[in-house]
């Protein structure tokens, strides 16, 4: 029987109360990478998406989970939180 590949569940976002919490109220949180450039900003009040960006390319709303896991993505991938 194949192995499902498991995720890593997401450490704590910038966004989230927590670690990184002074960060929270930000605007933007953006991760960089040489010049590669991902940003993550909130979808208004709504808690529930996100909307991303990578370099020049046209901006998705994407749900809050798929945020803080994109987010632990890019971390492991050698991105950093721009502070």
């Amino acid at each position: 029987m194949p192995r499902v590949k498991r995720e890593k569940y997401p450490e704590k976002a910038p966004w989230d109360l927590g670690p990184l919490s002074e960060h929270k109220n930000q605007e933007n949180w953006r991760l960089v990478r040489g010049s590669e450039i991902v940003i993550f900003a909130r979808k208004g009040e709504d808690n529930h998406f996100f909307i991303m960006q990578r370099d020049d390319k046209e901006p998705i709303e994407i749900l809050a989970f798929q945020a803080r896991l994109t987010y632990q993505q890019l971390l492991d991938k050698g991105f950093k939180l721009e502070v």
